[in-house]
């Protein structure tokens, strides 16, 4: 899991009260390392199964992605 996009993003954390810095990746880079290194994207059986490439934003309204993949044998 990891918050997508490009550069940096600095939101205010207002669990812990401060403002914070963080670095920010393209999933479709970051699955393109893993595939060079012998890791294939698992697809979702179904939309309503865990698989393939997923979307969610946090409550401080910072976009992530969350991917499953497995080692090639």
């Amino acid at each position: 899991m990891f918050k997508n996009s490009t550069s940096l993003l600095k939101v205010f954390d207002k669990d812990y009260g401060v403002k914070r810095t963080f670095q920010l990746y393209d999933e479709h880079d970051t699955l393109s390392i893993l595939k060079q290194q012998g890791l294939e994207l698992i697809e979702a059986e179904s939309p309503n199964k865990l698989g393939s490439i997923m979307y969610f934003t946090d409550p401080k309204l910072t976009e992530h992605c969350v991917f499953f993949t497995r080692k090639v044998s």
